[in-house]
């Protein structure tokens, strides 16, 4: 049995299965019945295989392609949306149809009531006033 589950392990786990199995036919008379099975499991499985690695690669194709056109689709919208700015107007409110904003004047902006100013006590030039505090034990 294949540590890994990797599809590679299990073949090549299948595939020594069948080796040994074939070459001790003599000795297992009766494993003929289950290794024609594991072959035709083997064959299927290898065509399964095949056909997802090709559709893998179309897949890969599929998301080329379609990154392509999404590229020329916004260049397309982006032509689209300056050709109707410039018909309808920079301004016009039916610009928002076509998921743009138009240009709107802007608001003003309210002028904030000053609070009252507060006054604080001028320092005196000579630099801050030593305070008269007495040390304890002094």
């Amino acid at each position: 049995m294949p540590v890994a589950g990797s599809y590679a392990a299990i073949i090549d786990d299948w595939e020594g299965l069948l080796v040994s199995s074939r070459s001790n036919a003599d000795k297992l008379p009766d494993v003929s019945r289950h290794t024609a099975a594991l072959e035709q499991m083997l064959g299927q499985t290898k065509a399964m295989k095949a056909l997802q690695d090709s559709h893998t690669a179309a897949r890969q194709e599929a998301t080329q392609e379609l990154n392509k056109l999404l590229a020329q689709g916004r260049d397309l919208a982006i032509r689209l949306r300056a050709v109707v700015k410039g018909e309808i107007g920079p301004r016009s409110e039916r610009l928002v149809e076509f998921n743009m904003a138009p240009l709107r004047k802007r608001a003003r902006r309210k002028t904030a009531e000053k609070p009252p100013e507060v006054t604080t006590p001028a320092a005196s030039p000579a630099g801050p006033q030593p305070s008269n505090q007495q040390g304890s034990g002094q």
